[in-house]
């Protein structure tokens, strides 16, 4: 399919290639509980807008993006996700501004330990908390153009990010799962690359990418039950190794480990420190010059009492204007 389509279209190689690593290097999901997914943070060339739309299944005690585990919680969330990323270079140096609005519906169910055959359902649908996210090159990533990336070797390098989540979401005080947060929170972190190939071009291109991150964030004023909820830092490394097999078909091993979060209520700390290690894999297929797909499924293989529990499926489709 792949070669049928470059022949019919006379798209050279180089062309092909260029968009597709602007495919695959840059869609994200942007929702930390489950990490943004292999090669997120390479930089495609600047001048570049992205269009990707996520579609999202996820089962687990966590309300997707609020950072809050529950182990009480038994929810069901189905997401459509859409995101807009544009690359430029500011005095020198790779930028990309990226927009995520999530839309979909949460099914929780509340099961107490005092009283397990007590079952209380609750429903939230609508808009999910806006997130505006940017991310720069800080070493060895410099903004390249469509003309100079097929040349550029990638080797080590760092990168910067910052995420902002805006409360947002649909959200009822009376009830004990939302879909937003009601509240403010901010991510920041250093994406880090080990690349292995002649450019990232390579069609047999060999990335190890460590993302480690600290979130922030703000209390929540109207919490279910409650007067105050208040959250501690965060901690969050997110790692991924992705193989080339052709210049069309990649994958990838995913992996994301979760330390810390307590939260206080009315002031009171509820000890609920969290731990949590989530394995996975993505398959990427690239269908033409401008249109990319991955699947992507994750689950949790080692937890504490109160750390984050479940499993998700993630389907990625992604335009790329150059």
């Amino acid at each position: 399919m792949i070669w049928t389509f470059l022949t019919k279209y006379k798209v050279s190689t180089r062309t092909f290639l260029t968009t597709c690593s602007a495919l695959i290097l840059h869609s994200h999901a942007a929702y930390a509980d489950i990490g943004d997914g292999p090669r997120a943070y390479f930089p495609p060339p600047i001048n570049t807008n992205v269009f990707t739309v996520f579609g999202m299944r996820v089962e687990g005690n966590s309300m997707l993006g609020t950072g809050i585990v529950n182990p009480e919680l038994d929810l069901d969330i189905d997401l459509v996700i859409a995101q807009y990323t544009r690359t430029m270079s500011i005095s020198d140096r790779y930028v990309s501004f990226t927009v995520v609005q999530p839309t979909g519906e949460l099914t929780s169910t509340v099961t107490l330990p005092t009283a397990p055959n007590f079952q209380n359902q609750t429903q939230s649908s609508g808009l999910g908390d806006t997130q505006i996210l940017v991310t720069a090159g800080l070493h060895n990533l410099p903004p390249l153009t469509a003309q100079n990336y097929a040349s550029y070797k990638p080797g080590f390098a760092v990168g910067g990010l910052a995420r902002l989540t805006l409360p947002t979401g649909e959200y009822d005080e009376n009830k004990s799962a939302n879909l937003g947060a009601n509240r403010y929170s901010i991510q920041l972190g250093a994406p880090i690359t080990f690349g292995f190939g002649e450019s990232f071009l390579d069609p047999r291109l060999t990335t190890f990418d460590l993302v480690p991150s600290v979130t922030f964030f703000g209390d929540n004023e109207d919490p279910f039950n409650a007067g105050t909820v208040s959250q501690s830092t965060l901690y969050k490394l997110e790692t991924h190794l992705t193989h080339n097999f052709n210049p069309g078909i990649w994958a990838s091993i995913d992996g994301i480990y979760s330390y810390g979060g307590e939260t206080e209520t009315d002031g009171q700390s509820d000890d609920n420190k969290q731990r949590s290690f989530n394995m996975g894999a993505t398959l990427g297929i690239q269908f033409s010059k401008s249109l990319g797909l991955k699947l992507s499924y994750g689950e949790t293989v080692d937890r504490n009492d109160d750390g984050l529990d479940g499993e998700f499926v993630r389907l990625t489709l992604t335009y790329t204007q150059l």
